[in-house]
């Protein structure tokens, strides 16, 4: 079918030309429903419409008050916006770029994940999953090329993504999320001479500003595994505690356990971290006269927090519409976005995403039943071979 032919607006099937009205004007019938009708050109009163809706949109305002703005229902609204939520933002991430820093990390919307990734100013490329899996953050990064420095928050799926995509770039341990695991290990306010002295580690981390600060908190770093080298050795076996002192963790098939084992795990990863290169190195990757950041802080601030802001504000929409919502928002603070009105219009406001649906929606119910209207087949073997819950229908006590 032609590109030209409109599709029907009653049930958006193909459509053929169908002679002219007295005025010249070309009539169109479907092929489906036999519907007869004249292609009228709203295009300005569809992209007023869905200005409308982008500023509704980004706004964070209600439905209500925008229609009361307006002087229309928020009825009115809702039918002129229907459409328009089909209407995809695209994705346009140069693969020729090389960033100075990027930063990556993920947030939750219920049962979605949404990860990012963005630059100090700008929103780079996202994608949606379930969780933030290696698979999740390849995904995301596989368009992007290595940049000088990448920041993260640590999660070990991201970990392994950069491993695999990028195993030459440097990484950058976001401060900020170091100093907290710090502080969940160690509590506010710890009373024994390891926790202080790990609680006083994880301000000092914070105020490191130059190569010479790094040097003196590794070194610090190194003295404290040596002053407390035997209470990090130091190990409790169960046929010495009694059984109902014993952690729950600790009650399987163990014969002992590390006294301090959450202190030493923090020190064996800020050990790790240090051996690798991922505690300092917005240091020693910055050029002359270059500053690069030790926080993941302008993603998490700038980006992930706004878009919880927003979904707050049009708390009540599905979860199809709260995705469409974030990637309008996402793609618009990209460094170069387009015309979002240019963009539905290419997409013919949303009408052939739905004309599309509904295409498929008609072709699986007489796949199932044997009629597009629903109807059971004339003739068919009388056993239905695909799988039905009937457990799940039924009402009342079982007898």
């Amino acid at each position: 079918m032609s590109k030209n032919h409109p599709r029907c607006p009653v049930c958006s099937g193909v459509c053929i030309k169908y002679g002219t009205t007295n005025t010249g004007r070309q009539r169109w019938r479907c092929r489906t429903c036999k519907a007869t009708f004249t292609r009228a050109n709203d295009d300005a009163v569809q992209a007023k419409w869905f200005r409308l809706f982008i500023s509704w949109l980004m706004s964070g305002h209600s439905l209500a008050e925008t229609a009361k703005t307006c002087g229309v229902s928020s009825r009115t609204l809702q039918r002129r916006f229907k459409t328009f939520w089909l209407i995809q933002p695209p994705r346009s991430v140069d693969k020729q770029r090389i960033y100075d820093q990027i930063f990556i990390d993920g947030t939750y919307f219920n049962t979605k994940c949404l990860v990012v990734a963005a630059d100090s100013c700008h929103v780079i490329n996202w994608f949606w999953c379930t969780k933030e899996s290696s698979w999740s953050y390849m995904r995301l990064l596989d368009e992007i090329a290595p940049p000088q420095l990448v920041t993260c928050d640590g999660d070990s799926g991201g970990l392994k993504a950069l491993r695999h995509l990028w195993p030459d770039t440097p990484v950058q341990r976001c401060i900020v999320h170091v100093k907290r695991n710090i502080q969940r290990a160690t509590g506010l306010h710890p009373t024994s001479p390891m926790g202080k002295a790990l609680r006083r580690l994880s301000f000092e981390l914070l105020a490191v500003d130059n190569l010479d600060e790094a040097a003196e908190w590794t070194a610090k770093l190194h003295q404290f595994g040596t002053v407390f080298s035997a209470q990090l050795k130091a190990k409790t076996y169960v046929k010495d505690v009694p059984f109902e002192q014993i952690p729950k963790s600790k009650r399987g098939n163990k014969k002992w356990w590390y006294t301090h084992d959450v202190h030493r795990g923090i020190y064996l990863q800020l050990k790790k971290m240090s051996q690798h290169g991922h505690l300092f190195a917005y240091l020693t990757q910055a050029k002359e006269g270059q500053r690069l950041e030790r926080t993941t802080n302008s993603l998490e601030g700038g980006v992930n927090s706004q878009i919880k802001k927003l979904m707050h504000a049009h708390r009540g929409l599905r979860d199809e519409q709260q995705r469409i919502a974030c990637d309008w928002w996402l793609y618009l603070h990209t460094q170069l976005p387009g015309d979002p009105v240019e963009i539905a219009r290419q997409q013919n406001w949303g009408q052939d995403a739905l004309a599309k649906a509904q295409t498929l929606a008609n072709q699986e119910t007489q796949a199932t039943s044997g009629h597009e209207d629903g109807r059971p087949a004339t003739y068919d073997s009388a056993i239905d071979t695909a799988y039905n819950h009937s457990m799940g229908i039924r009402k009342g006590h079982i007898r």
